[in-house]
């Protein structure tokens, strides 16, 4: 009787010990899922705001409108010109239909994943593909159905903030618009600058109602030879920002003719319409806001890509004509290299008279 007892009591104890096992056991787990569900929240905080979806042209997009209004910004999209600008997180975008570049803060992004979409049947309506939010805001999204929730790092946006908040253009001198730009070298070897006033930035383009932007290098007034084989260099370190390996001509004469009709009625070459007559191009963006817009290309070295590193021995490309009545008429002519400067955003010659303008280039290219 005694040894059954001591047996009863040994089970009993064994009993209790087991159970003491897995209540411990139990609040464990349960504290290991306290824990989990703590480290969700803390990976998972609100997002700074939430977008509605939409679908077109076969991606998904967001309102431009609700972008603004949910992030607490502010845009302007002009018509006319297709041109969006937005101020958003503290950042200044700027966005052109048809044109694959991204300006954020007067610097060109090298990026050909943010392009303007606008609905086929409410143009003044412009919307942003799901990239915007990756490449231009640099924000985490959590995509569901019919919604993204957008999560933006402080941090980040402080990071690509303008690089010089100080930088004035119209308080620069010719004197030191000259230096500024003096780290460009040439892009055509042996060729002078031209001085003929059609070729400068400013002067009238009748035929589509507007002004020259850049500086032309023909070969009658660069005394070099020019042609479909002439290279053109980088003209210093920099990024391609842009490059059209997929341009396409115009199909014909009356096809460019009827968008130039456009110009007639307005009185002015609106900037979406402009990019179109600039050609195959290359864009490289320099140190300092320097950006350079390489135009009328006759071709692009196959081996040249989106955000590749260059110099001012690197060739972007050849000189040509597209864009020009000279490549949809197939005869030739026209052939010259376009380049146009700006710095953040801006052409450089702005504050100067075309004597000025002439005195700076003649410095640096003369």
């Amino acid at each position: 009787m005694k040894r059954v007892s001591l047996l009863l009591a040994g089970v009993l104890i064994l009993s209790a010990c087991q159970q003491d096992k897995n209540e411990e056991a139990a609040e464990t787990e349960n504290a290991g899922n306290t824990v989990h569900e703590n480290e969700e929240q803390e990976r998972s905080p609100d997002p700074d705001f939430t977008l509605n979806l939409y679908t077109m042209k076969d991606q998904e997009v967001v309102s431009v409108s609700e972008l603004a209004e949910e992030s607490g910004g502010s845009y302007h999209y002009e018509p006319v010109h297709r041109t969006l600008e937005m101020a958003l997180k503290g950042q200044q975008f700027k966005l052109i239909y048809g044109v694959p570049v991204l300006e954020r803060n007067g610097l060109y992004l090298d990026t050909d994943q943010v392009k303007l979409v606008l609905d086929e049947e409410e143009e003044e309506t412009p919307y942003l593909p799901l990239s915007f939010l990756d490449y231009g805001l640099e924000a985490n999204v959590k995509q569901e159905e019919q919604t993204v929730s957008v999560y933006t790092d402080a941090e980040a946006v402080e990071a690509f903030a303008s690089p010089d908040d100080t930088f004035d253009l119209h308080s620069k001198s010719v004197e030191d618009m000259i230096e500024y730009l003096s780290f460009l070298d040439y892009p055509i070897k042996g060729a002078q600058v031209s001085t003929v006033e059609s070729h400068l930035p400013g002067a009238p383009r009748d035929y589509r109602n507007g002004y020259h932007e850049g500086i032309d290098w023909y070969d009658w007034t660069t005394e070099a030879v020019i042609n479909t084989e002439t290279p053109v260099y980088g003209m210093a370190e920099g990024t391609v920002v842009r490059v059209d390996h997929d341009y396409e001509e115009y199909s014909s004469p009356e096809v460019r003719d009827e968008e130039l009709s456009i110009t007639y009625e307005l009185g002015f070459t609106p900037e979406y319409l402009l990019d179109r007559l600039r050609g195959q191009q290359v864009w490289v963006q320099y140190d300092n806001g320097v950006m350079n817009r390489f135009a009328h290309l006759f071709d692009i070295p196959e081996e040249l890509k989106l955000g590749a590193r260059i110099n001012a021995e690197t060739i972007i490309g050849y000189v040509g004509n597209s864009g020009t009545s000279g490549a949809v008429n197939d005869d030739g002519s026209e052939l010259h290299l376009h380049h146009d400067l700006l710095i953040y955003g801006d052409y450089f010659w702005e504050p100067f008279s075309l004597e000025e303008t002439t005195e700076i280039i003649q410095a640096i290219w003369g």
